[in-house]
């Protein structure tokens, strides 16, 4: 960080320069879309002769827009694609549809217009367990489909700031120190990972009922990062007589490029989308599709001078976030399924329908509703006798609240904050006539304080100028302009009769008074 003197009137300021993105906020917008799949074909059967579910499923996100429309306000647009596999008499084929788009918004607090903002959309959820209904001989599936945005708001900092001053009293000088959150960087990482199944006869049918990473971790190597896991699939499959559930597990391990930052500290969001299979006989080979998403941020703090006593000093008034605290801890969930341990079990998608945050002194308090599918054969002496076995598991749905309390020390009510949700494992256990299930997930929270600081910057104009015409730049908003000679917005938007949300086109003028009554409220 350089230094050099510059002369405002008879202070001599010793200057560096401020380079970075605050962080100002980040979030996760969930929401839910519905598809209807309509096939003309006699769908396959099974032996009680109601229609196979589809199989494999498959959609992804592509954003077209993410903007800040208004303050603590961003727009999301885009547009969901995907595939089926659809099993007729004839045989499975993949039958694609075309984009659905969609606008959402998003609370950000202390998002304004001409901050940066990046967004990244993926599937964390696909179900299709209603049963397909049958209309003037058409079949119609339904599709639950759910999107996942992760958000960011970042706010470029470049300002030259006094750090010390040349020929004045030390008495004169006050000093202090800012500290911020910086947005180092985020990186989308897409992966595949592919296997083959094996399984005792010609293979017919062949479904993903959960696909999840059990465990992931990561380790900083010198040109980037390297991410360890082990991916989890449960599928379903008819071949020949034989059918049922068949678990695998791959451990896997990917190399990021990512520079890194001194003291930057880095966090994963992977996220399984969807699996397919390729039938080939007596075996089918699996593709997952993983999304590595990571965010790296740092702790900045800076030496400044706020003010010196007796002179005539520029003043620049900095909003800037900072983190208080993280807390992560281990949900675990239990509930009693009422029938017996079975054949076989395995738990199918996990929906989460709601989460909220309550902030209180020294700690989040985080409620939610999870709905969760569970997959199930009933086991031999279950079934009625002289009946041929069914082919497709029985499928149950059923909500479960929580309310976890997660402790962040120092905290205070008011203080902005976002919760992450990780679903994991599930386990089953038999008990005295009943099943149990104990569901593995984590909770996150992260919370932050935003403070004004007082930094004492160069003139840019000198001391008496009470007006400057401006000739706008490309890339430029009002929120940058403002920030070039520490002016409201609101004073720029009234002084040349603009709306709030205007761009202002580059090559065009603007006048900007330095002395506005309400510039320093």
């Amino acid at each position: 960080m350089g230094r050099k003197a510059l002369k405002e009137g008879k202070i001599e300021l010793l200057t560096a320069k401020l380079d970075f993105a605050s962080l100002v906020g980040e979030t996760v917008l969930r929401f839910f879309l519905t598809k209807d799949l309509l096939f003309q074909e006699e769908p396959a059967r099974d032996k009680d002769r109601r229609p196979l579910p589809l199989g494999d499923l498959a959609a992804w996100v592509s954003l077209m827009e993410v903007n800040i429309a208004e303050k603590n306000k961003v727009v999301v647009q885009g547009k969901v694609e995907g595939k089926a596999v659809f099993y007729s008499t004839a045989g499975p084929k993949e039958v694609g549809w075309g984009a659905d788009e969609f606008s959402k918004e998003a609370d950000v607090p202390g998002a304004l217009p001409g901050m940066t903002v990046n967004g990244h959309g993926r599937i964390f959820f696909l179900d299709d367990s209603r049963e397909p209904l049958e209309e003037e001989g058409k079949w119609l599936y339904q599709l639950q489909i759910g999107i996942e945005i992760l958000l960011t708001v970042s706010d470029p900092q470049q300002l030259e700031i006094g750090v010390g001053a040349k020929n004045i009293l030390p008495e004169q000088v006050v000093r202090g120190v800012i500290s911020a959150e910086e947005l180092v960087g985020e990186k989308s990482v897409p992966l595949t990972l592919t296997s083959e199944l094996d399984f005792p006869e010609q293979l017919d049918y062949i479904k993903t009922l959960s696909c999840s990473l059990a465990d992931y971790s990561y380790e900083k190597e010198k040109e980037g990062l390297l991410f360890k896991g082990e991916l989890v699939t449960v599928i379903y499959f008819i071949a020949g007589k034989e059918r049922g559930f068949q678990e695998s597990r791959q451990t896997f391990s990917q190399q990021i490029p990512f520079p890194l930052k001194k003291g930057a500290e880095v966090v994963f969001f992977p996220q399984v989308e969807y699996a397919a299979h390729d039938l080939l006989g007596k075996k089918a080979r699996q593709r997952v599709y993983v999304d590595i998403y990571l965010r790296a941020t740092r702790l900045v703090q800076q030496e400044v001078l706020t003010d010196i006593r007796e002179g005539e000093v520029k003043k620049e008034y900095l909003m800037l976030p900072k983190p208080a605290g993280i807390a992560r801890e281990p949900l675990e969930l239990m509930q009693r399924l009422a029938f017996p341990f079975p054949r076989e079990i395995t738990a199918g998608p996990c929906r989460l329908i709601k989460l909220e945050a309550d902030v209180q002194e020294n700690r989040v308090v985080v409620s939610g509703i999870l709905e969760k599918t569970i997959y199930y054969i009933p086991a031999p002496e279950r079934e009625q006798a002289g009946e041929e076995e069914e082919q497709w598991p029985l499928a149950i749905k059923m909500e479960e609240d929580f309310n976890r309390s997660l402790q962040l020390p120092g905290l205070e009510p008011g203080s902005s904050v976002i919760v992450y949700f990780s679903p994991g494992r599930t386990e089953f256990a038999a008990v005295e006539a009943a099943t149990l299930q104990v569901t593995h997930a984590y909770l996150e929270a992260k919370a932050w304080e935003t403070n004004e600081y007082s930094v004492v910057v160069p003139f840019r104009v000198p001391p008496e100028t009470s007006l400057v015409i401006y000739a706008v730049h490309p890339g430029d908003t009002l929120l940058k302009i403002a920030r070039l000679y520490g002016v409201k917005t609101s004073t720029i938007v009234r002084a040349n009769n603009l709306s709030d949300e205007a761009t202002p086109p580059a090559g065009s003028k603007l006048m900007i008074p330095l002395f506005y009554e309400g510039n320093n409220e």
